[in-house]
């Protein structure tokens, strides 16, 4: 099962505004832009590229968990309690 987390569109000034799903917290946004990308695709999270076939500079991304919401709440509760302990 795949999970819609949120989307991303980039602004003009390059900063990616973010609109979460129905179910995903403020808190959990905070916590998908902390951590690195690459960190977030290692736990099981898919980025998917989405551009605007009628404005081109318009560009953004889909995120994704690979599981269900619970999960996915859990993955980013050792995320965070593992980039933490890396932060100390």
């Amino acid at each position: 099962m795949r999970t819609l987390v949120a989307t991303a569109l980039s602004n003009a000034k390059g900063k990616d505004i973010y609109c979460a799903a129905r179910k995903v917290t403020d808190q959990h946004i905070s916590l998908l832009r902390s951590i690195p990308r690459h960190r977030l695709e290692e736990a099981g999270f898919t980025f998917i590229n989405m551009l605007s076939l009628d404005y081109p500079n318009v560009r953004g991304y889909a995120i994704f968990f690979e599981g269900h919401f619970d999960e996915m709440v859990k993955t980013l509760k050792k995320l965070e309690k593992a980039s933490g302990s890396l932060q100390k």
